[in-house]
């Protein structure tokens, strides 16, 4: 099986002839790590190994060589960096952004978080965001611009829904408003992409019911 491993503006070449039932961090570990990577949990639980294999952002510690199809019929896997981070060597890039978008848009706890029992497993699937930017990848609109990525309405959901009804959760529902539906075109790629399996839509459904919808119903009212 050839591998191929972006490196700058190229291409590295390996050949490798082992067991395919090995995930692709195990591949560059026999391959001798020949690049530079970021790995940490090897359970799919840190989301640092996310990089784009075979066209799709994916956790390397997550891909199995035997489930991908390019390497069944053409018996090559192409390994590259995530392209919408700023890149720090091979395949490790900078993902700081994600935490920085999150500050912007005032995503945490301002008061002890309020309990809802029909919330929980809501809350609960939220809270499985790896942080790992295959969803900002994936997204046809997501550039580091002004749209903050579909991290933000999984995070910002779980918050205002433990957070009493305040002029900090005032201002996280404008800033969602802002930095994300105003951009977002509902291609749902995010959800697709998603290596913990979240359900992206719902998260964005919410957000919108909370922070668009409810706002027109009162002005409706009025």
């Amino acid at each position: 099986m050839k591998v191929k491993i972006k490196v700058g503006d190229g291409y590295q070449e390996f050949q490798y002839d082992g067991d395919l039932n090995i995930t692709v961090t195990s591949l560059l570990e026999k391959l001798g790590n020949p690049v530079e990577y970021s790995c940490s949990c090897l359970q799919g639980i840190c989301g640092a190994c996310a990089m784009v294999i075979n066209g799709e952002p994916k956790l390397a510690c997550q891909t199995f060589l035997k489930n991908e199809q390019v390497v069944k019929e053409y018996e090559v896997i192409t390994i590259e960096p995530l392209s919408k981070f700023p890149l720090i060597k091979d395949l490790k890039v900078d993902r700081s952004i994600l935490y920085d978008s999150m500050k912007k848009s005032k995503i945490w706890l301002e008061s002890d978080a309020k309990v809802n029992e029909k919330d929980l497993d809501f809350e609960y699937e939220m809270s499985l965001c790896l942080m790992c930017g295959c969803c900002c990848e994936a997204c046809p609109n997501y550039d580091l611009g002004d749209f903050v990525g579909a991290h933000i309405p999984v995070s910002a959901s779980k918050v205002i829904g433990q957070e009493k009804d305040s002029g900090h959760v005032k201002e996280i529902k404008k800033s969602y408003k802002k930095g994300f539906y105003n951009h977002c075109v509902k291609s749902l790629a995010c959800e697709d992409s998603c290596p913990a399996g979240i359900s992206t839509q719902r998260a964005i459904s919410r957000m919108n019911k909370k922070s668009v919808w409810r706002i027109r119903e009162l002005l409706h009212h009025d």
